[in-house]
């Protein structure tokens, strides 16, 4: 059997089932019989002998050499997984690379996109500004229009005419309203008329009077930018009783929009606290 081993040359006849499988090197035999191309009831031929032996024989003598391949098969096996568990983590890394990548652009891509909206709300901004100033220019900021409109017994908006209005600075009616409180809240509570008309009576010099028009409509100059008030006063009912107004107001408001007299901002009660109110 050694010479048969150290004689690359000489083939060794197997057979099956009575039927020759072929001619195979000695060492050879081993792998194939791992594959399962050789079987344990597969014969060979002795040449020694020159009868037929089991292959498994001829495999146990030369289980030294199986022992090499089958530990070089292993090694193969697991070289390959080795080659396998690594490309995985480089196809993990590169994914994510990818991914932190695609993810970054789309990052840059939405702040480009806040930015763009910044600059675009940032000119839309001065652009509403320009025609605050604009509206501002062709209302002039040295008059305060408005109108008296107020809701009838049918409950019916109308307009007034020839009413009086009066413009005061807001710091002289503040003045004059946290003066009078006192007086107010000493005397009769319960001649609400008597005490609007006292109140009219005593109330300082404006700067500024106007009637309003056939529409309801008035204006009065404004001597200066600044803070102003508004007074007027209505009688109605078969009573006659007064309703009183200190409407506020500032002529540097952008818009210059009208000062409207309604029953909205009418005097409730003698607070000063409450008596002015904001118009604009």
């Amino acid at each position: 059997m050694d010479s048969i081993k150290n004689d690359p040359a000489q083939k060794i006849s197997v057979k099956r089932n009575g039927k020759i499988l072929g001619e195979y090197p000695p060492q050879e035999i081993g792998s194939l019989f791992e594959t399962g191309h050789l079987k344990e009831q597969d014969l060979y031929l002795d040449p020694k002998s020159g009868e037929w032996l089991p292959v498994n024989d001829l495999l146990r003598r030369e289980r030294p050499s199986r022992s090499r391949s089958g530990r070089r098969e292993r090694s193969g096996k697991t070289l390959k997984r080795r080659l396998l568990l690594f490309f995985a983590a480089f196809a993990v890394v590169t994914g994510m690379v990818v991914w932190e990548s695609k993810t970054s652009a789309e990052i840059d891509t939405l702040k480009a996109s806040l930015a763009k909206a910044a600059a675009e709300n940032l000119e839309w901004k001065q652009k509403f500004e320009n025609v605050l100033f604009a509206a501002r220019e062709v209302a002039s900021n040295d008059l305060v229009r408005g109108r008296v409109i107020i809701r009838d017994a049918n409950g019916q908006r109308v307009v007034l005419p020839g009413i009086k209005i009066r413009l005061y600075p807001r710091a002289e009616i503040e003045e004059f309203l946290s003066e009078r409180y006192k007086r107010i809240a000493d005397a009769d509570g319960t001649d609400a008329n008597r005490l609007s008309a006292h109140f009219l009576k005593t109330i300082p010099l404006p700067i500024e009077t106007t009637t309003t028009d056939s529409d309801g409509r008035f204006e009065c100059k404004v001597p200066q930018p600044g803070e102003y008030v508004i007074q007027t006063g209505i009688r109605s009912g078969k009573t006659g009783s007064l309703r009183l107004w200190f409407v506020a107001f500032d002529s540097r408001d952008p818009l210059n929009t009208p000062v409207d007299i309604t029953e909205t901002n009418a005097v409730q009660q003698f607070n000063p606290l409450f008596m002015l109110v904001d118009g604009r």
